[in-house]
């Protein structure tokens, strides 16, 4: 594999991990059926375009916000380690002869990674469930369901 190949093969890797979990407020959301966690939890791009219609306060608009900055934050910092993950994954499987053992261990390393990733999305949208009301979470479950069903 040429290195501009190797190149590119690591970072489509690292494009398909980072747009697998929606990361910012204009990310596209999964449907209930392909996410059961989109009928209890609430994506942030949902509740920004209902915020009227919920009555968030101001004091819930900025906590979500920084919950936001954190998260985005964060995964920064993971996608970082993903790629450097990846890349040593690509060069064990570059190899004429690859070792299974130590190329099965890395590509565990790109999973737990990936996983972490899906971990701090999860991890925001239960802290933005836990700063809306019961009665907001109503509302935008309603809303949810007249949009298409979009969601977590």
């Amino acid at each position: 594999m040429s290195a501009r190949t190797r190149g590119h093969f690591l970072w489509t890797m690292v494009a398909v991990a980072a747009f697998a979990v929606p990361t910012s407020a204009h990310a596209q959301s999964p449907t209930t059926e392909e996410n059961p966690l989109a009928e209890v939890l609430f994506e942030p791009e949902l509740v920004m375009r209902h915020r009227r219609a919920i009555d968030l306060t101001d004091e819930q608009r900025d906590a979500i916000s920084r919950m936001i900055q954190d998260l985005q934050g964060r995964i920064v910092g993971l996608q970082w380690e993903l790629l450097d993950e990846m890349q040593s994954l690509e060069e064990i499987l570059d190899r004429p002869r690859i070792d299974q053992d130590r190329a099965l261990d890395q590509m565990e390393r790109v999973l737990e990674t990936e996983s972490r990733i899906k971990r701090t999305h999860v991890e925001l949208l239960i802290r933005i469930k836990n700063v809306l009301r019961p009665e907001q979470q109503e509302t935008l479950a309603r809303l949810r369901s007249s949009d298409g069903g979009g969601g977590a």
